[in-house]
C-alpha cells in the first residue's frame, strides 16, 4: 500500500474512532442530563404535592374549627330556647286555662 493511501486510511479510522468516541460520551452527557432533570422535576413534584396536602390540611382543619364553633353556637341557641320554653310553660298553661274556663262560662 502506498503510504500516503495509508496515512489517509490511518486517520479515517482515527477520525472515525473519535467520532464513535464523541458519539457515546454524548450519549452519556445527554442520559445524565437527563437523569438529572428526572430528578429535580420529581423533587418540584413532590414538594408540590406536600405543599398542596399541607394547604388541603390547613383548609380541613380550618373548616373543622368552624363547624364546631357552629355546633357550639347552635347548642347554646337551642339550649336558651329550651330554657326560654321551660320558663313560659307555666304561663302559657295558666293562659289556656284561662281561656278554657272563659269559654266554658
Amino acid at each position: 500500500m502506498h503510504p500516503d493511501l495509508e496515512a489517509i486510511v490511518s486517520a479515517d479510522e482515527e477520525a472515525r474512532s473519535r467520532v464513535t468516541l464523541a458519539e457515546t460520551r454524548r450519549e452519556r452527557d445527554v442520559l445524565a442530563v437527563r437523569t438529572a432533570r428526572d430528578v429535580a422535576v420529581a423533587a418540584e413534584l413532590k414538594e408540590a404535592s406536600d405543599a398542596l396536602d399541607r394547604e388541603i390540611a390547613d383548609i380541613r382543619a380550618d373548616g373543622d374549627a368552624r363547624i364546631a364553633e357552629l355546633q357550639r353556637q347552635q347548642e347554646q341557641y337551642l339550649t336558651s330556647l329550651a330554657a326560654a320554653g321551660e320558663r313560659k310553660f307555666d304561663d302559657a298553661v295558666a293562659l289556656v286555662l284561662r281561656m278554657v274556663c272563659e269559654v266554658a262560662q
